[in-house]
């Protein structure tokens, strides 16, 4: 059943990179800690989430900070992975505008209880042109070598917030077709799953390269 499937599966599949992390001891510094912290923050949100839809409570408030949080952590990545002063001076101010545009959503949008479409849209939009600027650098003849962990992690992000934003951007049409919905949400569940087991791969390799 894809209920199921999203629901407990995909999210259970977490504990794969986590626990690789931990014996591959590749949470301890630098990219592979800031990856660590956002596999235990959202392995705590979705057990939060499942929690509290069992219960029929309204989720979304937590969502709300989740946005925030996983936006602080995931460039906080791309801070430790950049290698130029205007790269980090970048993300730093991403840091103050972005969690200031959420709270603008939800004083004067959208209310704490409903979905934040927005800001999950520009979280989405920003990291899909980290990721896109990562990894041209990368490729460019004249950079560094890239770490495979960093190369990794940038192409799983890539492949999840591709699907996030196709998502959002689709979501009035999804909302409105049940069995769209059904099928647009497995398959961003597939993402995320695969967003998982690239991130399993790329602690395993980076502790066998230590």
């Amino acid at each position: 059943m894809p209920g199921i499937y999203a629901s407990i599966v995909v999210p259970g599949t977490i504990l794969l990179p986590v626990t690789i992390a931990i014996i591959r001891q590749g949470y301890r510094e630098g990219p592979g800690k800031m990856i660590f912290i956002y596999l235990l923050l959202a392995g705590f949100f979705n057990i939060l989430a499942a929690v509290l839809a069992a219960r029929s409570i309204n989720n979304l408030p937590f969502l709300h900070l989740y946005t925030v949080l996983e936006f602080g952590i995931i460039t906080a990545f791309f801070y430790t992975a950049s290698s130029t002063l205007q790269e980090k001076k970048l993300i730093r101010w991403l840091w103050i505008l972005f969690p200031v545009l959420a709270l603008l959503n939800i004083l004067h949008l959208n209310s704490i209880y409903l979905y934040n479409l927005i800001p999950r849209s520009v979280e989405a939009l920003i990291v899909l042109i980290l990721c896109i600027h990562f990894l041209m650098k990368s490729l460019s003849f004249s950079a560094a070598p890239v770490p495979f962990f960093n190369f990794a992690i940038v192409v799983a992000l890539l492949l999840y917030f591709s699907g996030s934003l196709a998502l959002f951007a689709l979501s009035d049409f999804i909302i409105a077709n049940k069995t769209i919905n059904r099928l647009i949400w497995t398959t961003h569940a597939t993402f995320v799953l695969i967003m998982y087991l690239i991130i399993a791969v790329a602690y395993y390799k980076n502790g066998k390269e230590q």
